[in-house]
């Protein structure tokens, strides 16, 4: 008698294998997820242990006037239309409208959605094939605009670290801690730099060393793994040439948005009644930026505000007039973006279908 074949085993089974590693991705989102937001749990209820009161702080900011609103809003706003010279540095023939327009609707997009980057950035895929440009041309924008924004984010702890140790604010006996950690973190932003620059070798040393621990973690899956090596030198190609005509541009176009965002924090801690130096609120406004790139929960939030509030904290500021400051700043650099990025997104699809009318 002839035997039917037996059916594939599921560790054989390339589709069974792909869903297996799909649903552990989910599991692994949805821990990632659930600790986040009891770390913003714990990090709330730590901030009223040491003194902050929310009501208090809503309180100061419900107070607030509409001129201080409209103060802050413009001041946001030119910080918006500022980083629109980064963009179009990085897309050659990119107007800054159209950039405007693209950092709305992703960040819009992003802030809604945990871990929502991946989708903002395909929005912005069909935006910009949308407007004639090719894939090449979106990758090496995507590239080469967030690795200008990562640098910022690497670099800047160390600047405010040696300015809060000049000024004599920083917390004593933490000092070198500080100091060693930025340390690294401007060392990682250099290889970025050089890598952006068309020295990548340092950095796909790392790299390498990286996808070796990686190899021997997980040396027993019968999975095909990605090569990260090869993945960064084929994002790399070509972005040096971009970079080396343009760094100007993007130097200066970033350095203005981060000039214009500390202005808008200095602005939100002045309007509750909180005066500051300046190396304290620089020293939040990069704990903020930085905290950023642990976008778990929909444009970080949670983790910046604990993060930022617990710095404040950490350098001696009140607790309730630092937590209304920071809220206050992430009402206009978080959540006033949703609003305005959707506003943004459905005036580019209301255009769309008035193109295709034409066509």
């Amino acid at each position: 008698m002839q035997r039917n074949p037996m059916p594939p085993t599921p560790a054989a089974d390339p589709a069974a294998r792909n869903g297996g590693r799909s649903w552990g991705r989910s599991w692994g989102r949805a821990a990632l997820f659930v600790a986040a937001l009891a770390v913003v749990v714990w990090a709330a209820s730590h901030a009223s242990a040491v003194g902050a009161s929310w009501s208090r702080a809503g309180h100061l900011i419900a107070g607030l006037g509409w001129g201080w609103l409209l103060l802050l809003g413009v001041v946001w706003f030119l910080g918006l239309w500022v980083h629109t010279v980064v963009l179009t540095a990085s897309l050659p023939g990119l107007t800054h409208r159209r950039a405007l327009t693209l950092n709305l609707s992703g960040s819009a997009v992003s802030n809604v959605l945990p871990l929502g980057g991946l989708a903002g950035t395909t929005l912005n895929l069909g935006m910009i094939r949308g407007w004639g440009h090719s894939n090449l041309d979106f990758a090496r924008f995507v590239i080469v605009s967030k690795a200008t924004d990562l640098v910022a984010k690497l670099t800047m702890p160390l600047v405010a670290v040696v300015a809060l140790l000049l000024w004599g604010v920083a917390p004593g006996g933490h000092g070198g801690w500080w100091l060693a950690a930025a340390a690294v973190a401007a060392a990682a932003g250099s290889l970025v730099v050089a890598a952006l620059l068309g020295r990548a070798t340092p950095l796909l040393h790392l790299v390498a060393a990286a996808e070796r621990v990686r190899d021997r973690i997980g040396r027993r899956a019968s999975a095909p793994r990605t090569t990260w090596t090869a993945a960064v030198t084929d994002l790399l190609d070509g972005t040096d040439r971009l970079v080396r005509r343009r760094w100007a541009r993007l130097s200066w176009g970033m350095a203005a948005y981060w000039l214009l965002q500390g202005a808008l924090l200095w602005y939100c801690c002045i309007a509750v009644g909180l005066h500051l130096s300046v190396p304290v609120v620089f020293a939040a406004l990069v704990a903020e930026r930085a905290l950023t790139l642990l976008a778990i929960t929909p444009g970080g939030a949670g983790l910046v505000e604990a993060g930022t509030i617990g710095v404040l904290i950490a350098l001696g500021v009140d607790p309730t007039a630092a937590l209304a400051a920071v809220l206050l700043f992430r009402a206009f650099v978080f959540a006033a973006e949703i609003p305005v990025g959707g506003l943004a997104t459905g005036l580019w699809l209301a255009s769309r279908r008035t193109s295709r009318r034409v066509a």
